[in-house]
């Protein structure tokens, strides 16, 4: 029972490692060199970033202070319109959208690299272009010949019968690098949103940091405020409409009474009432509108969040990343394992060999 155990002593341990000296050496050297080459073949990453701190809730119309006094004043009561808003811990997921991404990937951006202004789609497929080679020596000219022409797509759905958003697995594949290069996050404690941008390029990093901000704001503001816009659009066509029917009705009044002014008759004057009532209720009307109208006015400036910046987004003046030295450990201390693997594999074939 004893002869099958294997018994490892320090000093076959210390012999062991004196007879993989070389080996390790050896495969210390080339993962060195390896990550050398890796380290210093993937470029600089620049991250600019952008804090920003947005309106929690809603207000209500005690909260808007003067302007809801003065709208008391005009016999206005402010309701909130739309007192459901978008909760700050889902603000990431509109920024990995693909809308979001396909808005942002038409976007002019300059790259201060290549010192010309380009689509953003443009930029990374640029970049996505480029070989380790052209990156160590510093040429980064586009050479390639298909550049300019436009790719030949088959969709699906060629006529949109789905009437559902398309696209092309170009698309798709840029899609996923922009999102993966922004990120945003929310502090529950703080309430403070932060939008980091990774890039290759100082200067499109801090724009796609701000295009990024600019998309989530209009976002936000469009979903806070929509409702009491569509109502505002349409109390416009309705107080334009009665306002036209107060004059008409105005003018028939005042017509009926220049015809009639001499006559005392009581059909006259039955007339004369049921113009005056058609002209009241006309009145009546245009001016409530009016008041509404008003009303959905001051709702729409209520309902606009309000994201106050603490923290602009900046053009980074140092690189972030890649961190080369620990890539270059890294690859060195992969050496090691594998010299120490190959002399322990070696001595176990030479082992097994001598038994047999």
């Amino acid at each position: 029972m004893d002869d099958d155990l294997i018994q490892i002593r320090p000093g076959d341990i210390g012999k062991f490692l004196v007879d993989s000296r070389r080996a390790v050496l050896i495969f210390a050297v080339l993962g060195a060199l390896v990550g050398i080459y890796y380290a210093f073949s993937k470029p600089d990453d620049y991250k600019s970033e952008v804090t920003v701190m947005p309106e929690l809730s809603a207000g209500s119309s005690g909260s808007m202070g003067g302007l809801g006094s003065l709208a008391g004043l005009a016999g206005i009561s402010i309701d909130n319109a739309a007192g459901d808003v978008i909760r700050p811990d889902l603000y990431p997921d509109v920024l990995q959208s693909i809308p979001f991404a396909l808005q942002l990937l038409k976007q002019p951006v300059y790259s201060k690299n290549y010192k010309t202004v380009l689509p953003l789609q443009t930029y990374l497929k640029r970049q996505g272009r480029e070989t380790a080679f052209q990156r160590l020596t510093g040429n980064t000219e586009d050479t390639s010949p298909d550049s300019s022409k436009p790719a030949v797509v088959n969709l699906s759905d060629p006529k949109n019968y789905s009437k559902a958003l398309q696209i092309t697995p170009e698309q798709e594949g840029l899609a996923a690098m922009l999102t993966r290069r922004v990120t945003t996050t929310y502090e529950r404690r703080t309430g403070v949103v932060t939008i980091e941008v990774v890039m290759p390029d100082p200067v499109v990093a801090a724009t796609v940091a701000r295009l990024s901000l600019e998309y989530l704001t209009n976002y936000i503001t469009s979903y806070r405020t929509q409702k009491v816009k569509d109502q505002e659009r349409f109390l416009i066509q309705q107080v334009e409409q009665s306002r036209r029917r107060y004059q008409a009705a105005e003018y028939d009044l005042e017509s009926y009474r220049d015809r009639n002014r001499s006559l005392y008759s009581g059909l006259a004057r039955i007339g004369e009432q049921r113009l005056q009532a058609e002209f009241l209720l006309a009145q009546s009307v245009y001016n409530d509108l009016s008041r509404q109208l008003e009303q959905a006015k001051i709702r729409v400036q209520e309902e606009t969040p309000v994201f106050k910046m603490l923290e602009p987004p900046r053009v980074p003046l140092r690189p972030n990343g890649p961190r080369r030295t620990l890539l270059i450990l890294a690859a060195i201390a992969a050496g090691v394992a594998v010299g120490l693997g190959w002399t322990l594999v070696r001595t176990f074939v030479g082992k097994t060999n001598k038994i047999a």
